[in-house]
């Protein structure tokens, strides 16, 4: 039996390594020494293709075979990824497991694991958009409890598409919250913090759709994360100019999804998600004017120094749309 793993929603990977050891295993599962894990980013290791060709031939005290797993696969080396191809196509029976971030499928290995064994490539990580989705879905599953739809939201921006961390996170809310009855956003609040990178246009949606409130409290927490006075302005510019191109093929006749594509914009992106049309309807054309013609003399003051402390680089990019 022989399994490739493609992709990089780690934890759906995780509990599928499990099943594959339980598979191979059956009441061995939990015995050390019928089965190895290795690492193709393990420096201590000479080759890691001839420790997986001798973990296979191996055998316990216990059993007539090992299971095998490689972890971090996409790190072998060019001699270890042909050592493997090699050796694959003489039809190995073991029981081995490969563990891929990606796998080009005209690799020789690729075409190796194709003909000895299975390729599993159904573990993309979910696209940041819908990362909250998957996390309403995921969690009163494997956890067994109930989340709010506010915890999810804040979850899926505090955390990123990571799906093994989002995880972990919640099981430690469950470690100090264990007799909780549902993950509410006031208990996520407590146990999680951010830990990825906020980009600038982040802000666009907020700005777009003049949510005063909303955009002020985007804009501070964008600083505060350490994001650029400089770059927020730059996607807020962009993002404007957007908004009236799109608003000026509206007024020609075209839908929003011709609209889009003229732009070169994905329709669910920018007109589903982002609400486009709203957010050309709430502007219109002589705000929009005024707000990129400011844009430009703010990204100007800040460049020259006029504009250099936090503050004021925060209260001019707050009144765009809070007034």
């Amino acid at each position: 039996m022989i399994v490739a793993l493609i992709g990089k929603d780690q934890f759906s990977k995780d509990i599928r390594i499990e099943k594959f050891i339980a598979d191979a295993l059956g009441e061995r599962k939990d015995d050390a020494l019928s089965k190895q894990i290795l690492y193709a980013t393990d420096t201590n290791i000479p080759s890691i293709a001839e420790a997986v060709m001798t973990a296979c031939d191996s055998v316990s005290m216990f059993s007539p075979e090992q299971a095998v797993v490689v972890r971090k696969a996409e790190a072998l080396k060019a001699d270890d990824t042909r050592a493997l191809a090699k050796w694959l196509g003489h039809g190995p029976q073991c029981k081995l497991l490969l563990d891929f971030e990606t796998l080009a499928a005209n690799t020789e290995l690729y075409k190796a694991l194709k003909k000895a064994g299975e390729i599993e490539k159904e573990y993309d990580e979910p696209k940041s958009y819908k990362m909250a989705d998957w996390i309403a879905s995921v969690i009163p599953s494997h956890f067994k409890k109930a989340i709010d739809k506010d915890a999810c939201q804040y979850l899926a921006e505090a955390l990123g598409t990571d799906t093994k961390l989002v995880c972990e996170e919640v099981e430690k809310i469950l470690l100090f919250q264990p007799d909780c009855k549902k993950i509410d956003l006031e208990l996520v609040k407590t146990m999680v913090v951010s830990q990825r990178k906020i980009v600038a246009y982040e802000i666009n949606d907020y700005f777009g759709m003049r949510d005063g409130k909303a955009y002020a409290k985007k804009l501070n927490e964008m600083f505060n994360n350490g994001v650029q006075a400089v770059q927020i302005v730059a996607s807020l510019y962009y993002y404007a100019v957007d908004l009236m191109n799109f608003s000026a093929l509206l007024a020609k006749g075209m839908t929003p999804k011709d609209a889009a594509a003229e732009l070169g914009k994905n329709d669910f992106i920018f007109n589903v998600k982002g609400k486009a049309p709203e957010c050309a309807r709430r502007w219109g054309k002589p705000l929009l004017c005024r707000v990129i013609r400011r844009l430009a003399d703010l990204d100007f003051e800040i460049k020259s120094g006029k504009c250099s402390t936090r503050i004021s680089q925060e209260l001019a990019l707050a009144a765009l749309v809070v007034r």
